[in-house]
């Protein structure tokens, strides 16, 4: 009996393992199920990521094209555009013809007879309709239709000019953005490169080589290192949040380095005749100047005489009516009106049309002395950004190579902890230096092309509209 139960436990022990053993290979593989989805969803969440950075990157011509559908200075100066397009159809209807329509009723106290004539009627009503055709006032209306059509080109331009304006400013910013993101990488560099100073310093102090000093120094670079970069991305954010503001995006984006634009062969001279030709805000100035030559035409008109047609329907109705009452009539007549005295008003007018356009030919003499300024100082500033990059391009080779050599002798006690540091500030300057030069330099070239007239074309080609 005893063997027969012993048996049994021990039957009951190995169902009761397998079943265990059972549950938990099957917990294991729902354990796997859920390491892999997690594995999965992990990998699918990253390339999801991925791929909406890929999104979100925002190159120079995208930034600009934003800019320009989005900013509110455009739209301010696209609603003047539109007020003078709506000044031509003012102009033109001062030369079609108006018609007005007049109605009136009239109660009485009483009505009076006199001889058996009704001398003051109960009530009476009318309705006219008038119609006036102006056929000559001294040309004054065509003189405002060509000034019309004159504004309505003037503020095209200014559109213009005011997209040149913004793509300036958003190239500035875009550049400053991407500076920023060099400044990074550069203070990132130099704040590994002041741990690795670090690290060799404290091995040094154990093996006795150095004095704690040394130690401590490399400590003070990584700590000053790390504020460094703190700064630095501190600045990029900024930077990031200038352009978005021009460019009206309010999500995450990073922006990617251009081609590097060609510099102009051309001398100084022809630049500023290419100026003249197209800086839009110099047509501007000539066409406003035309504007007010016709406001002195206008001016003139008020000393002629003017001629207009008037034709009128009347109809009327009394009760009681009178013998001769006459309830319908039409007729039409030329009106004839020439001033002969207003208080000298014509006179001042003139004169103020007058020194409005010695006012706009100032301008325009004015404006174009500071093109010519403008063309020769940015034309400066390229050849000198120009010359500055191939300097800080040796001076950063220089200052690399002094830098590998001086750490590898540190790492041997053949130099100083402030010969390692004088060296690595060297190099931070000389990247630094080069990259603010190579985005001053493309920054120079917008300029230029800011100063010439032709920065819409060249950034945003046909599509500029």
């Amino acid at each position: 009996m005893k063997v027969r139960s012993q048996e049994s436990g021990v039957r009951s022990q190995k169902t009761g393992g397998s079943r265990q053993e059972t549950v938990g290979r099957k917990q294991y593989a729902v354990g796997s199920c859920c390491l892999l989805l997690t594995a999965y969803s992990l990998l699918f969440f990253i390339l999801l990521t991925e791929v909406h950075a890929e999104e979100k990157t925002i190159t120079l011509q995208d930034a600009c094209r934003s800019a320009i559908s989005t900013y509110e200075s455009l739209m301010l100066s696209q609603e003047d555009l539109y007020q003078a397009e709506k000044g031509i159809d003012k102009a033109i209807s001062q030369l079609l013809p108006s018609i007005t329509a007049d109605g009136n009723y009239t109660k009485y106290s009483e009505s009076e007879t006199s001889s058996g004539l009704t001398t003051q009627p109960e009530n009476s009503s009318s309705f006219t309709l008038k119609l006036n055709q102006p056929l000559y006032s001294g040309g004054k209306e065509w003189s405002l239709w060509r000034q019309s059509k004159k504004k309505v080109e003037s503020s095209r331009h200014g559109v213009e000019a005011n997209k040149e304006d913004i793509i300036l400013n958003v190239s500035k910013a875009y550049y400053g953005a991407l500076k920023a993101e060099k400044v990074v990488e550069i203070k990132e560099a130099a704040l590994k490169r002041a741990m690795e100073q670090r690290r060799v310093a404290s091995t040094r102090f154990q093996v006795g080589d150095v004095t704690k000093a040394v130690v401590l120094r490399a400590e003070s670079e990584v700590a000053n290192a790390e504020a460094e970069v703190a700064i630095a991305k501190k600045d990029l954010f900024i930077a990031r949040d200038r352009l978005a503001r021009l460019i009206g995006i309010s999500e995450d984006f990073k922006v990617t380095s251009p081609d590097i634009q060609n510099i102009p062969e051309a001398t100084i001279d022809k630049l500023i005749s290419l100026s003249l030709e197209k800086r839009r805000d110099y047509i501007q100035s000539r066409i406003d100047e035309e504007v007010a030559e016709e406001g002195i035409v206008y001016a003139r008109g008020n000393f002629l005489p003017s001629i207009r047609l008037e034709g009128v329907y009347s109809r009327k109705d009394q009760d009681p009516k009178s013998t001769l009452f006459k309830e319908e009539s039409i007729y039409g007549g030329i009106i004839f009106t020439y001033p002969i005295f207003e208080g000298g008003l014509r006179k001042a007018e003139l004169a103020e049309a007058n020194s409005k356009k010695r006012q706009t030919e100032l301008k325009r003499v004015s404006l174009k002395k500071d093109i010519e300024v403008g063309v020769k100082e940015a034309f400066r500033n390229l050849e000198v950004f120009s010359s500055i990059v191939k300097s800080y391009e040796r001076q950063l080779s220089f200052a690399e190579e002094n830098y590998n050599m001086v750490f590898k002798q540190f790492t041997y006690g053949l130099s100083t902890s402030v010969d390692v540091i004088d060296a690595n500030t060297t190099l931070i300057s000389g990247q630094s230096s080069l990259v603010n030069s190579r985005y001053d330099l493309q920054i120079a070239i917008v300029e230029l092309q800011k100063n010439t007239g032709i920065l819409l074309e060249n950034i945003l080609g046909a599509d500029i509209k």
